[in-house]
């Protein structure tokens, strides 16, 4: 190990420490092992005491849950009396009564997370509770003033109004929420400005980039010893983003039509994918720079690199839409559609690129024991089978024998994907009892 590999690791254990991950009796020991410092002796811990924290871990998550489903409830009808006595209420009344209950809730999450300590998973729930009344406050509101509900800038008001309480409160449920709604804006923004069926190729190129951007930022979280934890929601998301591309790009009907749509987009729109192109650039670069240091990031950095390069064949390919594309006149219509040679090479590469990309994220979240990552892989790669039986060897067989080889494939593969998540996570939870147990 050479002198900039001692200081990296040095550094890094004393930063895990101080975030809490590790204790000074697992610093020594991580350095004692390659011979910078002397190991103490400590008694290792019970098994017993292993399950406990499991099982409090476990109850911690479960009351979480109930919290946040009980707050939704509440919140649910909450909007639904005001709005069934919406008509009855002054103007000003109104205003009064939906700001007062988005100050409320947040006082009294702020109180019991933060002041009191007394119930932090229900006032976790309630923040989370009054970031969703600011929604609805800016809708109600607008809608007071006769103001188009169905702008996308309402919603861009929205992400803009909680975007610093996921940090404030240190909430990653706050945090979900405001992805959510960014990018719930730029869907309505895209397609508002180019129509439904224009734009919708044009969504997912921009899903895309987002996706890679939001596992980049969440990488740079792991250098904020404070939100180091929001690493996990970031990077989940972005996987959901580029896997859900993918997937949509394997169906052969998105290309087969739109993808030459994206050269003709706006300046606003354009500004949006060069924003995310740049970013996409910085976190790879950012995988690229840690693979030297710390070799478990290598995953990342081929899943991000592949799946920009995918983005960057997919935008030079329409430059060149009129060479691909044909013309068929149907009807006394013209229809211009991609060469069929054309669309059956795209349609092999992106199921390609979908099936390695999902083995990737299995992958990351093996090395890096997140359950997510790994359930995100093994969903997409059986969405890409079940697409693949229904436009290939469905059409190859008669129904009866389709459905009934269709039904064994289903069942042999979902037993067999189940058995290798499980074996999967006992690995990762098997490797994270060892880490109780020596430390």
């Amino acid at each position: 190990m050479g002198k900039d590999d001692i200081t990296w690791l040095s550094a890094e254990v004393e930063k895990w420490e101080k975030q809490g991950i590790i204790d000074e009796y697992q610093t020594r020991k991580i350095l004692s092992t390659y011979g910078f410092a002397e190991a103490q002796s400590e008694p290792k811990p019970e098994p017993a005491k292993v399950e406990t924290v499991a099982k409090e871990e476990g109850t911690s998550q479960i009351i979480t849950i109930v919290s946040m489903i009980g707050a939704i409830l509440v919140g649910v009808g909450v909007i639904l009396f005001v709005g069934s006595n919406w008509s009855k209420i002054p103007p000003f009344l109104k205003l009064v009564l939906l700001f007062g209950t988005t100050f409320v809730t947040y006082f009294i999450g702020w109180k019991l997370k933060f002041e009191t300590q007394s119930n932090p998973r229900v006032g976790e729930a309630l923040l989370f509770l009054a970031s969703a009344f600011v929604g609805a406050t800016i809708f109600l509101t607008a809608q007071i003033f006769n103001v188009n509900t169905g702008a996308h800038w309402l919603v861009l008001l929205w992400f803009i109004a909680i975007s610093p309480m996921g940090y404030a409160f240190n909430s990653k449920y706050i945090l979900g929420l405001d992805i959510f709604t960014f990018a719930l804006w730029m869907i309505m923004y895209v397609t508002g400005t180019r129509g439904l069926h224009m734009s919708e190729f044009e969504v997912f190129m921009l899903y895309l980039l987002f996706g890679i951007s939001l596992y980049g930022l969440g990488q740079f979280h792991t250098t904020l010893e404070k939100y180091s934890h929001f690493r996990i929601p970031y990077q989940a998301v972005g996987l959901f983003f580029i896997l859900a591309s993918y997937f949509y790009f394997s169906l052969q009907g998105s290309y087969g039509r739109y993808f030459m749509e994206i050269t003709t987009t706006s300046v606003a729109i354009q500004l949006l994918f060069i924003v995310f192109g740049v970013t996409s650039l910085v976190s790879i670069i950012g995988s690229a720079t840690k693979y030297k240091k710390y070799r478990t990031i290598r995953h990342e950095f081929f899943v991000l690199l592949l799946a920009f390069v995918g983005w960057i064949c997919i935008w030079l390919l329409t430059f060149f839409s009129e060479s691909l594309t044909e013309t068929t006149i149907r009807y006394g219509y013209g229809y211009t559609t991609l060469d069929p040679g054309v669309a059956t090479i795209m349609f092999v590469i992106f199921n390609l690129m979908l099936f390695i990309l999902s083995i990737g994220s299995v992958l990351i979240g093996y090395y890096k024991a997140v359950v997510p990552f790994v359930n995100l892989g093994m969903f997409f790669f059986v969405m890409g089978v079940l697409h693949l039986y229904f436009t290939t060897l469905y059409k190859l067989l008669p129904k009866s024998l389709a459905f009934i080889a269709g039904g064994l494939i289903l069942i042999g593969c979902g037993l067999y994907l189940e058995k290798k998540r499980r074996e999967l996570i006992k690995g990762m939870e098997a490797h994270q009892q060892e880490g109780y147990l020596h430390g």
